[in-house]
This record gives structure tokens, C-alpha cells and sequence, in this order.
């Protein structure tokens, strides 16, 4: 993985940890200027375009207004296919992912999957775990 520094973006962080994991921790509320610099964010090239893997701390979130939210789910997404992992994510914020992540893949094709966890470790490991058999299965 090439090194990147950590990006600061108004309360929020972007770091980035092996394999090409992009690590969000969120502290409040995401603002529309918070939004159009994830959006303006490429994608990482270390998985050639195949996939991509991002861990979302959700302990701090504070949500985001709909102008935020549009502007996310409206991000051009060339990846194959994208596996989030949260952390922390209160129950209410599991559903509500849950059913933004279906919509996405009716509209998009199944290229988003997601998981929730406890901890980072956990999330990380998995994954570790979902690049691994992607990986596996490109090469069949």
C-alpha cells in the first residue's frame, strides 16, 4: 500500500492501514463541505478497481442532512464491489444503513456489502477475510 497521510476534515478523520483499508472515524454531524470532500475522494487503486474496503468508526456519529446524504449516494462507485465495515453503529443507524445499502444494490447491482461489529479489530478482520476471497474467486 502506498503511503497516504491521514486526512482531517472538519471534526472527522480518514486514515488508511494495510491491506488499502480506509479507516473513517466520525465525531458528529457530517456537514455538505464534510461530504464534497469524501465525494471528491478517488478511489483507493491498490485493489486495481476490483474492490474496495473502508471501516467506519460510528461511536461519535452525529448523522448528516439530506443534502449530505444525497450527495453520498449520488458518488460515482467504479469499484466491482465495496465492503464496509461499522463499528459502534447503534441500532437505529444498522437499519437505516441496511436499507440505504439494499436501495444502492437494486440501483447499482449487488456491489455493496456490509457488516456491523463491536470493534475494530474485528471489522478489520473481516475484512481482511472479504479481500481474500474476492481475490480467490477473480482467480478462478
Amino acid at each position: 500500500m502506498k503511503k497516504r497521510e491521514p486526512l482531517h476534515f472538519g471534526k472527522h478523520t480518514l486514515y488508511f492501514e494495510e491491506p488499502g483499508i480506509a479507516v473513517h472515524v466520525y465525531r458528529g454531524p457530517i456537514t455538505v463541505e464534510d461530504m464534497r470532500i469524501l465525494v471528491d475522494l478517488p478511489d483507493m487503486d491498490e485493489h486495481d478497481g476490483k474492490l474496495q474496503l473502508a471501516l467506519y468508526h460510528m461511536q461519535e456519529f452525529g448523522g448528516l442532512d439530506a443534502t449530505a446524504r444525497r450527495m453520498g449516494a449520488e458518488r460515482p462507485r467504479p469499484a466491482g464491489t465495496y465492503y464496509s465495515a461499522y463499528v459502534g453503529a447503534t441500532f437505529k443507524m444498522r437499519v437505516v444503513v441496511s436499507l440505504f445499502m439494499r436501495a444502492a444494490n437494486f440501483l447499482q447491482g449487488q456491489k455493496n456489502v456490509t457488516a456491523f461489529f463491536d470493534d475494530h479489530e474485528s471489522a478489520k478482520a473481516w475484512l481482511i477475510e472479504c479481500r481474500e476471497k474476492h481475490l480467490a474467486a477473480d482467480k478462478k
